[in-house]
């Protein structure tokens, strides 16, 4: 059992890592240059005004691990069928953005309401590999959530454990017709180009959970992702 709950700890990576490791993340998500509204730091990131509200460290229970390593398998299972992205377009995911490393082509799906689904992603993620069905690699799954902003900085009622798991948001994010995003234009010039701006996302968090992330599971970026 004690090799069973280190396995776990080694799965989730970051678990117990100190809260200004997160402030070191963001320094370096939102560095570097910026090309047609997307950032890509030391090739891991894109700028799209994030502001990540980690909080502070919480100690890991048994129970959190056990928790959330069901939950994701459970995710795993539910996805497996969409390591073809053929499959994952005929039920209603579609790529918006660009492709970038660190992160990989985001292809969002039609159920991006408020309510929290483990078996229903609201996004795919993929990085492009010709080997593949239908030409993506699925690498991992992101949720959103519709929810108020605790004394942490986090969602109050967080499906996954607190001690694991810190969601983020976006601001300023304008989707173009063409299913491209930029994070450069205000409301109005956004709706000049006939694009959709949102002022701030729901909260988001990404599960690296078929092509396993250097910095945890749970990392906003995969360095293993090109």
């Amino acid at each position: 059992m004690k090799n069973y709950v280190l396995c776990l700890l080694l799965f989730f990576g970051w678990c117990v890592a100190p809260a200004n490791s997160w402030a070191q993340s963001d320094s370096a998500l939102t560095s570097g240059n910026s090309t047609n509204g997307m950032t890509t730091p030391h090739n891991h990131g894109m700028n799209m005004d994030m502001h990540h509200d980690h909080g502070m460290a919480v100690p890991v229970s048994y129970g959190d691990i056990t928790k959330t390593a069901s939950m994701l398998e459970t995710a795993r299972h539910a996805t497996e069928k969409y390591k073809d992205a053929r499959v994952a377009e005929a039920d209603g995911y579609g790529q918006i953005g660009p492709d970038v490393p660190g992160m990989g082509i985001h292809f969002v799906g039609t159920r991006t309401g408020s309510t929290f689904d483990i078996e229903h992603p609201s996004i795919l993620l993929y990085e492009k590999d010709p080997s593949a069905a239908g030409g993506y690699l699925l690498v991992g799954v992101s949720y959103l959530l519709n929810a108020p902003e605790g004394a942490d900085g986090q969602p109050p009622d967080s499906p996954f454990p607190k001690s694991l798991a810190s969601w983020h948001r976006h601001a300023n994010i304008c989707v173009l017709a063409d299913r491209s995003v930029k994070s450069s234009l205000t409301a109005d010039q956004c709706a000049s180009q006939g694009g959709n701006f949102t002022a701030e996302t729901q909260w988001m968090i990404h599960a690296w959970i078929w092509k396993d992330s250097p910095a945890g599971v749970f990392s906003p970026t995969n360095p293993a992702v090109q």
